[in-house]
């Protein structure tokens, strides 16, 4: 785990919830620190929050060895949050944007788009990554 410095945040959690909440209080302290109104820090660590939480659930084939890695960076007027999982999956579900408010799957990623300025999402070498965009206001 590395500590927050020069406007950078890098966290390797074990695929576990109990280290989602670690993962906000570091992305809202960073957030905080470079001047994001209370409403976007608010905006982005819930969005981080659903990202690591599907990435635990869904992205982690072996819970006892798998890892969530967390990068978040302020780049003058933006924060660029990736999260990235060892899933074996091919692809993510497109379900997300039909998603509706009473739908038990599909509403993290619908978060994250609507709380965010821009999300994306692609395979890597070790599983998927996803990145997410919050301008400041």
């Amino acid at each position: 785990m590395e500590a927050i410095s020069n406007r950078k945040l890098e966290l390797r959690i074990p695929a576990e919830m109990r280290y989602v909440a670690l993962v906000r209080r570091g992305v809202r302290s960073l957030a905080e620190s470079v001047g994001f109104p209370r409403e976007d820090v608010a905006d982005v660590e819930v969005a981080v929050s659903e990202a690591v939480t599907n990435s635990v659930m869904h992205g982690s084939p072996d819970r006892e060895s798998s890892a969530v890695v967390v990068k978040c960076r302020a780049v003058s007027d933006r924060m660029v949050v990736e999260v990235e999982d060892q899933s074996t999956a091919e692809s993510l579900p497109a379900r997300w944007r039909i998603c509706g408010p009473a739908e038990e799957k599909g509403r993290g990623f619908f978060m994250m788009h609507e709380l965010m300025d821009e999300c994306d999402n692609c395979r890597t070498e070790l599983g998927f990554r996803v990145t997410m965009t919050k301008q400041r206001r």
